[in-house]
């Protein structure tokens, strides 16, 4: 019984006029592919940064990384969260810092601290990827759930 109650408890069930409408079948935020994805942009935000200048240490070098670090962090606390309401607030919370890296990441590269054009291209979409995941998260949280 144990057993049985642990799997229905890490489900995670929408429900529209006490009708089953969606199912977001989830361990845990580790799960879900749009955390992946801000996780492994996070792991190259560091890795670019570090040939950011030394004297941008407290500058930009910090601001971009704790904004990729925001987007992967909202989500799983989103995750966490019970309440709807409080769930897509984080969702939109880490949505809000993925654009303000891809303003971070345009700046970089305007500014020298980035070289490659194909990179920060590469960067941006994948970002808008996040962004658009997120997005069909909230509407499925806040459209399907009353």
């Amino acid at each position: 019984m144990k057993a049985e109650a642990k799997e229905k408890a890490k489900e995670r069930v929408l429900i529209d006029n006490s009708k089953i409408v969606s199912k977001m079948s989830y361990r845990d935020f580790t799960d879900m592919n749009v955390w992946k994805k801000a996780f492994d942009l996070l792991l190259k935000v560091y890795s670019i940064t570090k040939n950011f200048p030394k004297e941008e240490k407290y500058g930009m070098t910090s601001d971009i990384r704790r904004s990729a670090n925001s987007v992967v962090h909202n989500i799983a606390e989103g995750f966490g969260r019970y309440e709807r309401r409080d769930k897509t607030r984080f969702y939109k919370i880490s949505r809000g810092s993925a654009y303000e890296i891809i303003s971070q990441i345009v700046a970089s590269y305007a500014l020298g601290f980035m070289i490659n054009e194909n990179e920060k291209e590469l960067m941006i979409q994948e970002y808008r990827n996040v962004i658009s995941e997120l997005d069909s998260l909230i509407k499925t949280i806040e459209t399907n759930v009353r």
